[in-house]
């Protein structure tokens, strides 16, 4: 990633929800779960998909059962 421009992709997230992000604290890992449901949605112009835990853990790098508890904290938030 040494020249990242967004002519080569991008996710368009609605400044609402940024700016509801901004007031709050998110831990690493949910921050991650929550980065990749907005790359596998937003990223690819869709409003909802079905995310495979498999494809959370290859976007992170966690391994299945911090994903899983990771997706329950970002839940809960």
């Amino acid at each position: 990633m040494a020249n990242p421009q967004k002519e080569n992709g991008s996710t368009d997230i609605a400044h609402e929800i940024m700016e509801a992000l901004m007031r709050i604290r998110i831990p690493g890992e949910a921050r991650q779960i929550i980065d990749t449901v907005f790359r596998q949605t937003y990223g690819w112009h869709k409003k909802e998909d079905r995310i495979a835990l498999s494809q959370f853990c290859g976007f992170t790098l966690m391994k299945k059962p911090t994903v899983i508890r990771a997706i329950k904290k970002a839940h809960a938030m």
